[in-house]
């Protein structure tokens, strides 16, 4: 400990064994040096403390920012959800050196009865930050390593029928949501990709006319719409053959708007989330459905058929027996592929999906598998080694 005659305080240096240097700890006297050294030397210790074995929540936070830019607005709100409202409730005043396979067994005991799909997002977000932490050094293996979803499979989507397609496009061909769903019935896009589909990725007239998947819409969870270059997956990049009536529909549309947009509002700007919205809103108007309306004070419920008015719309009739959504007028174009007969693998590549199993997993219902169906080809297989 050394003295300084000119400031007349007393120096004890101490080694921060995280950044290698020394720190100086000042006194008036030498019994008050060391107490202050002593505590300096715990802040130290809790500090480094606190960077080798973070606070889950830390941790987690620090992964979701350094990573977010990697994933799609969509795949980073199913991120942030399962951090924020499932992971970090049950794991976020823990260290992360100290979580335990039974920790994580606890996070996926509150979503016990929750579906498969959120057991599966909530599962991949654990496994990311505890890998990445493995990585860091700061664990030296994940507690999640062998956890696996649980949860019921969704229900399977049944496609839109040929006369429910017909019925679909001739009671919103008057609306603005029209090119929209023909776009999406007739290439199988996602909606993101058809909302930010650019007039220079579309090709009509080419001798097989073609659009290229390269932009998508994306609202961050909120309100205003971004044109992006960061699609669900590398999958997701691909180029798609126009049918003849979406070649006409999409001419016409080109001559009667403005700006580089194909599914717009205004001079060519992009549909905020409320705008996309209220388009869509003609389509469920015209389904069958429950209304509820106030009469007298009272809430009164009306069941709207084919062929009723819809109030408050004028010259607007309840037109459809079935429910539609954006997705699936995509997975109805998938199925129409399959039921087609076009080869899985380029199902698989004309949906965007990452790897045939997804493309097999979802649409093996679809193919003929009875043993009748596939007689004829294993008789064909094995031809060569049948006795005559």
């Amino acid at each position: 400990m050394a003295y300084n005659e000119k400031t007349r305080l007393y120096c004890k240096k101490i080694k921060d064994r995280s950044s290698g240097k020394w720190i100086p700890v000042y006194g008036h006297t030498k019994e008050e040096t060391r107490r202050k050294a002593r505590a300096r030397e715990a802040e130290l210790a809790a500090e480094a403390d606190l960077r080798e074995n973070p606070p889950f929540w830390t941790y987690a936070r620090q992964w979701y920012e350094l990573h977010k830019g990697d994933y799609s607005s969509k795949r980073q709100q199913d991120y942030k959800n399962a951090i924020n409202n499932h992971i970090c409730p049950r794991l976020g005043s823990k260290r992360i050196r100290d979580v335990t396979y039974s920790d994580v067994r606890l996070v996926m005991a509150d979503v016990a009865e929750s579906s498969k799909s959120l057991q599966q997002k909530i599962v991949t977000a654990m496994r990311k930050i505890f890998d990445a932490a493995v990585k860091d050094k700061i664990i030296e293996e994940s507690p999640c390593a062998a956890l696996k979803p649980g949860g019921q499979e969704a229900p399977e989507k049944e496609a839109l029928t040929r006369a429910q397609q017909r019925a679909l496009l001739s009671s919103v061909r008057d609306c603005p949501i029209y090119p929209f769903v023909a776009l999406c019935l007739y290439t199988g896009l996602r909606r993101e990709e058809a909302l930010g589909l650019q007039w220079s990725h579309v090709h009509l007239d080419a001798p097989a006319p073609w659009l290229d998947v390269r932009t998508s819409c994306d609202w961050n969870g909120k309100n205003q719409p971004e044109l992006t270059t960061l699609l669900k997956s590398d999958a997701a990049y691909r180029s798609i053959p126009l049918p003849p009536p979406l070649v006409e529909i999409l001419k016409d549309l080109q001559k009667a708007q403005k700006g580089p947009c194909v599914i717009c509002r205004g001079e060519g700007e992009l549909l905020s989330a409320a705008a996309f919205r209220r388009r869509w809103s003609a389509v469920t108007i015209r389904e069958e459905h429950t209304l509820k309306r106030t009469m007298r004070g009272k809430t009164v419920e009306q069941q709207l058929r084919v062929g009723d008015p819809v109030p408050y719309h004028k010259g607007v009739a309840v037109t459809m027996d079935f429910h539609t959504t954006p997705h699936l007028l995509r997975h109805t174009y998938i199925s129409e592929l399959i039921l087609s007969g076009v080869a899985v693998k380029r199902v698989q590549y004309l949906a965007g999906h990452s790897s045939p199993i997804q493309t097999l997993k979802i649409y093996t219902h679809l193919m003929e598998n009875k043993p009748e169906d596939l007689y004829g080809e294993v008789l064909k297989a094995f031809s060569d080694q049948i006795p005559d």
